[in-house]
């Protein structure tokens, strides 16, 4: 398998995976649902476009191998330095992750997590964190990279 930094000229694939990504979420009590899906690729394309340049912010793909284009999936990371009122700290957010359905549970969201890892070591990242619901079966992922609960969200309906 091939990692590699992404570029404007794939930006479509990674709004079609995040949009993949959003629609399995659904399926788990997600509230991230876009209007029109329509609005909903505009507004990811437009984020997209103007995050994937910025040294401090991460866009991963992974492919089987050199030869081939095909992305099987990817990884979506930032910087995030906490406010100057507080002791300084660069923590790395994992935004998104999205491996094609077909080649879950073979290693390739392991693979570009490290990969999203060392660059947040790289970038002088002490910790790593990342949002996932409750039943999501991506949990167990997390829980097996080392991730731990850390502060809960509480919901109830109206």
């Amino acid at each position: 398998m091939q990692i590699r930094k992404l570029s404007h000229q794939e930006i479509e694939i990674v709004v079609e995976y995040l949009q993949a990504m959003l629609d399995d979420m659904t399926s788990f009590g997600s509230h991230y649902v876009f209007q029109d899906s329509d609005s909903g690729s505009n507004w990811l394309r437009d984020c997209i476009q103007q995050q994937i340049d910025s040294p401090d912010h991460l866009f991963l793909g992974i492919q089987l191998d050199a030869a081939s284009s095909q992305l099987i999936g990817i990884i979506e990371a930032s910087i995030a330095n906490l406010l100057s009122v507080y002791l300084p700290k660069s923590s790395l957010h994992i935004h998104a992750i999205y491996v094609v359905p077909t080649y879950r549970r073979s290693g390739v969201a392991r693979s570009l997590f490290e990969a999203a890892f060392q660059w947040g070591r790289d970038k002088g990242c002490t910790e790593v964190d990342l949002h996932v619901l409750q039943n999501s079966p991506a949990k167990s992922l997390y829980e097996g990279l080392g991730f731990e609960a850390f502060q809960i969200e509480m919901r109830r309906k109206l």
